[in-house]
Parts: structure tokens; sequence; C-alpha cells
């Protein structure tokens, strides 16, 4: 038998004030941005286009209500020809979505 004295640490417990665990919060989320910010090329600054089936997924819609929609989400239409690939501006659907008219009542 070991008749050392166990080497483990005792567990403690340790209480935050919540000033401090929203700093920490506030600090992560900076050093996380900075990190996405690096990742891009240097200069991009344009906004990054969603595909229909990412906004299908990101809004909890049918892909089929996205393209039916696709002109009041403001779609970009790349490309000619009949049917042209679509690209959505995340933040510019989300301004569109939030002001979406309510339907009177009949």
């Amino acid at each position: 038998m070991n008749s050392h004295p166990s080497t483990r640490p005792a567990s403690t417990l340790v209480r935050l004030d919540p000033n401090t665990v929203e700093r920490l919060a506030a600090r992560t989320a900076e050093l996380l941005a900075d990190r996405l910010d690096r990742s891009k090329p240097a200069g991009q600054q344009l906004p990054e286009l969603l595909t229909a089936a990412e906004v299908s997924a990101w809004w909890g819609v049918h892909r089929g209500w996205v393209y039916e929609h696709a002109s009041e989400l403001g779609a970009v239409r790349i490309g000619n020809g009949k049917r042209p690939t679509l690209r959505f501006d995340a933040a510019q659907i989300t301004r569109r979505l939030a002001r979406a008219p309510v339907r009177p009542r009949t």
C-alpha cells in the first residue's frame, strides 16, 4: 500500500462576482472577434452572403419559402439567365424580417 498522502488537490469552490463574469465574457468575445477578423483577407469588408439553404436553416423556414420571398429578403442575383444564383445578406434579412408588416385580421 502507498503510505504517502494524496497529491491530488482538494476541490475548491470559487465564486465570482457577476461583474467579473460579465468582464470575462466581454473580453472573451473581443478576443474571438479579433481572431475571426484576422482569419479574413486584409481589406475584405463585404458582408458575407448566404445561400438559400443557409437562410432556411438560420430562420427555420423551408428553402422554398426563401426562394418565394427572395425579392422581399433583398436577394442578390449572381449571373444571368432564367435562374441566376441567389445569395442573401444576413444583416439585410434581419432588418427586413424585423420590420415585417403585421397582417390585418379578417
